[in-house]
């Protein structure tokens, strides 16, 4: 997905196919950079900076490997119905001794943890910190900061990490240094060289020295990938495209519009009714909008999506069918259907 790592500690009851609204909040999309927060119960926790390296019971635990790092990410049973996370190097001694609620993965040579934070007035307190891939925890578990029942972890990008510090958003670097303030209300990773924040409920895009960039302007501003955002002014509800420099690339124009991968961007003419199809960074229309959903919604408040974006020159998209049915349709850049799964229902699709 996204780039992005979402932690929800509540278990959804369904998950829904749908578009993405022009405005709702969806990673990646028209707007990618809205606060997220993560449900939690209180817990005593007691933070510990420093590596352990003695090795725990193998019948205790559940490895898992991950990527960008030599080490290997581990969990140990923390009551009936919880566990903690830890990471091991590859001969399987503990460097970070499992004593946390969530590890996220290498990106960058650097992986998010977790702690819950009992003193928190909120019900979804957490601290939150980083370590490095030789298993020094270089930023230590005690940033502290308010969610309500999702929390949008971030992970490193271009050197930097967007972390939410109390209720504003901010940049810190490997050493833990704070190099952009925490001074803005939603915060992306940095992509192109530059990171999409809002203040005042307008977005812009700011460098990795802080500078404005890009004016604070638009009711909403994707993530640069591929030298383009996807934006909404001031004065429509429409999407289009602007570049680095902030010249409109792709007149506002569609309806809905995902962020480009692979030189490509979904987008859409419709709101619930809406049919997605594919455009180059120039603008022009390389597949027609003919699909029911570039991609999967969960259901609840979550703002993540699954899908909708080509990955080794695929995708997945999505055609209603009769009765609830549903057909998963694999298809390559030029609009060419690969392969084809017919469901029931969305359910047994997800």
């Amino acid at each position: 997905m996204l780039g992005r790592k979402f932690i929800v500690l509540s278990v959804m009851a369904s998950l829904a196919l749908s578009g993405c609204s022009k405005n709702e909040s969806v990673p990646d999309t028209v707007n990618t950079t809205d606060n997220m927060s993560v449900e939690s119960k209180k817990i005593e926790t007691e933070l510990n900076k420093k590596p352990n390296t003695e090795v725990a019971p193998e019948s205790d635990e559940s490895p898992t490997v991950k990527t960008d790092s030599k080490l290997v990410q581990y969990t140990v049973a923390n009551g009936e119905y919880s566990e903690v996370c830890g990471f091991k190097n590859s001969e399987g001694k503990i460097i970070l001794k499992a004593e946390y609620d969530f590890c996220g993965d290498f990106h960058d040579g650097m992986a998010y943890l977790l702690k819950k934070n009992l003193k928190s007035d909120s019900d979804g307190g957490y601290y939150i910190g980083y370590v490095n891939n030789s298993g020094e925890l270089v930023i230590p578990v005690n940033i502290e900061a308010d969610y309500g029942w999702m929390l949008d972890a971030r992970d490193f990008s271009e050197g930097v990490v967007a972390i939410l510090n109390k209720d504003q958003w901010g940049y810190m670097d490997k050493e833990g240094n704070t190099v952009i303030p925490f001074k803005y209300e939603s915060a992306s990773d940095f992509s192109n060289a530059l990171a999409t924040v809002s203040k005042d409920y307008k977005y812009g895009a700011i460098d990795h020295s802080g500078k404005t960039a890009i004016d604070f302007k638009y009711n909403h501003l994707g993530e640069f990938k591929d030298g383009l955002a996807n934006f909404t002014p001031t004065d429509s509800e429409k999407n289009g495209f602007i570049n680095s420099k902030g010249k409109e690339i792709i007149a506002p124009i569609w309806d809905q519009a995902m962020d480009f991968s692979e030189g490509l961007a979904a987008v859409a003419k419709g709101d619930y009714d809406a049919k997605w199809g594919f455009v180059d960074t120039s603008g022009k229309v390389v597949i027609e909008p003919q699909y029911d959903h570039a991609f999967l919604e969960p259901g609840g408040d979550s703002s993540d999506v699954i899908g909708g974006y080509f990955e080794n020159g695929t995708m997945v998209v999505y055609q209603d069918g009769e009765d609830g049915q549903i057909a998963a349709i694999t298809i390559d850049k030029n609009g060419k259907e690969l392969k084809r799964k017919n469901y029931a229902n969305y359910s047994d699709l997800l």
